[in-house]
């Protein structure tokens, strides 16, 4: 009974540690040219749970859900970005799966480049650097501004524990549609294993 609740308070902290580095997350995040369509929730979707409700599912609920996500869509206050979408999902035992972000804008390399990395900087991932961030600047910008413009685009790119897929393409707007999806993993991307600083181990 006792391992049964202790369990319970565990996936509970887990849940609130997930919680509060999403929201976190969607505060510091600077990318003033949208304005977010709704408030961060704290009960994830694709759960709908009353206002009345919502402190004894955060307390009973929470705890055991298997698989969640937050979704957040920025309206644009700037005629130059149309739309952005993120979303941050976790799985099984409130493990981090993956984060989904999307931007249809102008093709303006460098912007895009810049909220990118400002957005998988302020992830906390595992094992993340500060000085991770220009690396990670310079492939996006040469990504989003390959030409031509009417062409696909797409790459990935891992640095220690974070591998990143990166994908750009037209609209029918004349605008490009740029999506950047962030996981951790233990793999370096020809399948050898990370140690402890994220660093291949060479296979003998």
């Amino acid at each position: 009974m006792f391992g049964r609740r202790r369990r319970h308070e565990e996936l509970r902290a887990k849940f609130l540690a997930n919680r509060d580095r999403v929201r976190s997350w969607w505060e510091d995040w600077e990318i003033p040219e949208v304005v977010w369509a709704d408030e961060f929730n704290d009960v994830p979707a694709p759960w709908i749970v009353l206002e009345q409700d919502r402190e004894n599912w955060l307390s009973t609920q929470a705890p055991v859900t298997e698989t969640y996500f937050w979704m957040f869509l920025g309206r644009p206050l700037t005629p130059g970005v149309r739309e952005v979408r993120v979303r941050w999902q976790f799985g099984a035992g409130h493990r981090f799966e993956e984060l989904d972000l999307t931007i249809v804008s102008v093709c303006d390399p460098s912007y895009l480049a810049e909220k990118l990395t400002l957005a998988v900087h302020q992830a906390r991932f595992k094992g993340w650097r500060d000085e991770d961030a220009q690396p990670v600047y310079e492939w996006l910008v040469e990504g989003v501004g390959m030409t031509p413009l009417d062409n696909a685009v797409r790459g990935t790119k891992r640095l220690g524990f974070v591998l990143m897929t990166f994908s750009r393409f037209p609209d029918n707007d004349g605008n490009v549609v740029v999506r950047l999806t962030v996981v951790e993993t233990d793999r370096a991307q020809d399948g050898s294993p990370l140690d402890a600083d994220g660093v291949s181990i060479p296979e003998r």
